[in-house]
């Protein structure tokens, strides 16, 4: 089965192609040898022990910096889940239920100022750059970020295996991934280990799937912490309907 982008309600994440593209034809090929090594500790002990450096980090990255490089976006991207100054968030209800009324000029303020507290949030760029485009203030920053962040994803692994998954924050940056830049539906997801075994379909060959695999670890790690169960442990499986 084949993966592409999607046009998510009307709106088309155009950029976000040339990330696939450099996935598709790059980092499928790579060996796992080549992936991205994401040191958890190392990016908890920066951010807890430099965290001027972690706030310069970010606001290059608020600004749009291009030349930022793999491991300082590596840095920004897992080391916004161990930050206290910043949160790694969704979108807010109230932005959700703004953009379902239409009303993205509201939705778009709400966004921005969120955006401050979680500046490396897959859903909440994505839902940014739509109420932008919507409102007529097109900013291509916020596709740089999307960008930005899905190569340190991709750049983790290819998703093939447990072995080899895409190491994600969140659980919503999955859901991105999967409906916004592959053409996909979620038909099952299980949780495997340390990973979401996320099996999925597209609108052309819904009885073909294929298994993606993300690293959940940080994840799970929270869960850990707020309810003190071994989510490791444990495989839960359940079945998803299309999303709209």
């Amino acid at each position: 089965m084949s993966l592409k982008t999607k046009t998510s309600n009307g709106f088309s994440f155009c950029i976000l192609s040339i990330a696939l593209f450099l996935f598709t034809n790059v980092r499928c090929m790579a060996q796992q040898e080549d992936f991205l090594t994401v040191d958890y500790k190392k990016i908890e002990h920066f951010v807890e022990k430099e965290n001027a450096q972690f706030e310069k980090l970010i606001l290059r990255f608020a600004d749009g910096d291009t030349s930022l490089t793999l491991d300082e976006l590596s840095a920004i991207y897992y080391g916004s889940f161990y930050s206290s100054q910043y949160s790694y968030s969704e979108a807010s209800d109230k932005v959700r239920e703004n953009i379902k009324s239409q009303n993205y000029t509201a939705a778009l303020k709400l966004c921005k100022k969120e955006l401050e507290q979680s500046p490396a949030s897959l859903d909440l760029l994505g839902k940014t750059a739509m109420c932008a485009h919507y409102a007529g203030e097109e900013n291509d920053i916020y596709y740089q970020r999307i960008i930005q962040i899905l190569d340190v994803i991709f750049a983790t692994g290819d998703g093939k295996s447990q072995q080899s998954a895409f190491k994600v924050v969140a659980v919503s940056d999955e859901y991105f991934i999967i409906y916004n830049v592959f053409e996909a539906n979620l038909k099952q997801q299980a949780l495997v280990g340390h990973c979401d075994q996320m099996t999925v379909y597209t609108e052309e060959e819904p009885d073909e799937t294929t298994d993606i695999y993300f690293d959940v670890t940080l994840h799970l790690s929270r869960l850990h912490s707020l309810f003190g169960f071994d989510t490791d442990s444990k495989k839960a499986t359940k079945k998803s309907k299309k999303k709209n």
